[in-house]
């Protein structure tokens, strides 16, 4: 159990007040001493909280919320999901078959979007996710298809085999840029 600090009483904290502005300017580092004393010692820095892994339960009920569906059965009948998913083959028994729905249909995980590494962008993995906007860093109700070439061509000095990337994510990013422009 963490030993509780002393408390300073009015006095003690007038004095202090007193000691700083008897000082001149009063500097940031002053007033950062000053807090230190009121607070009894160093702040702590918190640590950031990791998001929690979603449930399979989670992501059912995202999936089947966006072909407006409830029950399983309802979702393997809804003409919209199956001609998208025409020649795949899903069981939807475990987490991993719902996991690949949610990041297809709905969005990327919580837990996914800050991964780091050679084939992520702007925390999504491209190999992974298909989240153009996201990757890109743009706002789907106001970008312009100069910002959008401009956004791949920034990424593409850095992805780019040429220039020491993954031939992977380049071709992925192509397909981002390809897709977008295709809808604009």
């Amino acid at each position: 159990m963490p030993a509780r600090r002393k408390r300073l009483t009015k006095p003690e904290v007038i004095a202090l007040i007193s000691d700083l502005t008897s000082q001149g300017d009063i500097s940031e580092e002053l007033l950062y001493g000053f807090a230190e004393k009121i607070n009894g010692g160093p702040f702590t820095t918190p640590k950031p909280k990791k998001p929690k892994s979603m449930t399979m339960a989670a992501a059912r009920k995202a999936v089947l919320s966006q072909f407006s569906c409830t029950t399983v059965p309802e979702l393997r009948k809804n003409k919209t999901f199956s001609m998208a998913m025409t020649g795949e083959k899903i069981s939807f028994k475990s987490k991993d078959d719902w996991m690949k729905l949610y990041r297809r249909w709905v969005g990327v995980p919580a837990e996914e979007r800050t991964k780091e590494g050679a084939t992520c962008i702007n925390g999504i993995d491209v190999l992974e996710n298909f989240r153009p906007w996201h990757v890109f860093g743009l706002d789907s109700s106001t970008a312009t298809k100069e910002d959008v070439k401009k956004a791949y061509n920034s990424l593409a000095k850095v992805h780019h085999p040429d220039y020491g990337g993954d031939p992977r994510v380049m071709e992925r990013l192509t397909k981002m840029k390809d897709s977008i422009l295709g809808l604009m």
